[in-house]
């Protein structure tokens, strides 16, 4: 069982080596295109959190009533 635990992490390593690698390789690329990607998915997440607080507000709202 240590052994599995220990070959997951590696995996895990190795997959997040290469999530930096590609990553810097897309920076080095087209910085303007990965800053505007990053502003994007920034702006989705709180579009998301925005979103969120407003259906949670309704629902209290709802239970008042």
């Amino acid at each position: 069982m240590a052994g599995l635990l220990t070959q997951l992490r590696a995996a895990a390593r190795i997959g997040l080596y290469l999530l930096v690698a590609y990553v810097a390789i897309q920076l080095w690329q087209d910085p303007a295109g990965a800053a505007q990607a990053t502003m994007d998915m920034i702006e989705g997440i709180g579009q998301f959190f925005a979103t969120l607080l407003d259906k949670i507000g309704q629902f209290v709202r709802g239970l008042s009533e």
